[in-house]
């Protein structure tokens, strides 16, 4: 895959994401799979583990948490 940005090569690697929830919670999910581009840098995440990131920050969110960090493998 070229990345849409810059047309260099992505790489398969790892990435953390920081999401900012209701009531200025915020949770970063570390160690997220991902496609980076070894020119620019960008990051692009598939969309099954764009599912999964969805259903750790939910579960996030449920469990009332207002500062928190995630493995992703440890919560997918």
């Amino acid at each position: 895959m070229k990345c849409p940005l810059c047309k260099g090569t992505m790489k398969r690697g790892e990435t953390n994401m920081p999401y900012e929830l209701k009531d200025e919670k915020m949770v970063v999910v570390r160690e997220v799979p991902a496609l980076i581009c070894s020119q620019c840098g960008d990051v692009f995440i598939e969309a099954p583990i764009l599912r999964q990131l969805e259903t750790i920050l939910k579960r996030a969110e449920e469990e009332g948490v207002i500062l928190g960090f995630v493995k992703f493998r440890e919560a997918a």
